[in-house]
């Protein structure tokens, strides 16, 4: 079982344009007992407590396979490029559907290639802990049943199309290469309140994103970077893949099908503009 969650906002301008994905892997049997370790009151990583995000942290390096933590760079010119790039095709979307361009927004499309990359750290540094991969080495390939828990903010015909996204997007080639392969049995989008297991990639979202940008600019976190850095440091027995990224896609080439198609269905309703 692997769960995702996201710390930080996907804006197009603004100061500490950054993001910083959270992933937890959990051995599917052991869910129920690592759920029944969370305080019923446990709040969310923004309105946590220091001895909360130490308890949070403990849990999750002593009952996790593997945990991870990616930041990713918003403050370039490709993001910057894919806003502008989203606005035209976004705003014949909204023209054809009544207003609702759905996934195909750009901070939607970002927020969901982050939660599916987070997905994949997880999931393979599970692997890799396990000794899964020298398993496969040394006997033949593996195959990985996972479920996918992802933090909900999408709602609606947007969780469609994210999992059409999933499905075009979960091939994993460094694992496939050394021969473990993950089969999803499953794919939710839910929220903390339905899934408590999600409140974990919450923590290690916010702690990690806490621990870069605490000093940096106007954002408001519920933790110094010291306590943040006790909270993690039982997760750096190996447990912890921590990792930068930049923005780096094309909307164009991402959806230049999809334009295509929304240009002729303009051009036909609307010949006159």
């Amino acid at each position: 079982m692997v769960l995702v969650d996201i710390a930080g906002r996907f804006t197009r301008d603004g100061t500490n344009l950054s993001v910083t994905t959270g992933s937890v892997a959990i051995e599917a049997t052991r869910a129920d007992y690592v759920r029944s370790l969370l305080p019923p009151d446990l709040p969310k990583w923004g309105r946590c407590t220091f001895a909360q995000a130490q308890e949070v942290g403990q849990i999750v390096a002593r009952e996790c396979l593997a945990a991870g933590a990616i930041t990713r760079n918003l403050g370039t010119p490709s993001w910057q490029k894919f806003w502008e790039d989203s606005a035209a095709h976004e705003s014949m979307l909204n023209r054809l559907q009544g207003g609702k361009a759905g996934l195909l927004k750009p901070a939607n499309i970002a927020r969901t290639m982050a939660l599916i990359d987070g997905a994949a750290v997880a999931s393979g540094h599970a692997a890799y802990l396990s000794k899964a991969i020298e398993r496969a080495k040394a006997n033949g390939p593996i195959t990985i049943g996972q479920t996918l828990i992802f933090d909900d903010e999408l709602g609606g015909e947007s969780r469609e199309s994210f999992i059409e996204l999933w499905n075009g997007a979960r091939a994993q080639p460094r694992t496939q290469a050394v021969g473990v392969t993950f089969k999803t049995c499953d794919v939710r989008l839910t929220t903390e309140q339905d899934e408590p297991l999600l409140l974990l990639p919450d923590y290690v979202a916010g702690l990690h994103h806490c621990l870069q940008f605490a000093g940096a600019g106007p954002n408001t976190f519920p933790l110094t970077i010291s306590e943040a850095n006790v909270c993690l440091t039982p997760m750096r027995n190996r447990k912890l893949k921590i990792g930068m990224a930049s923005f780096h896609l094309d909307y164009r080439s991402m959806f230049d099908s999809i334009i295509e198609v929304a240009e002729m269905e303009m051009r036909r309703r609307y010949p006159n503009g």
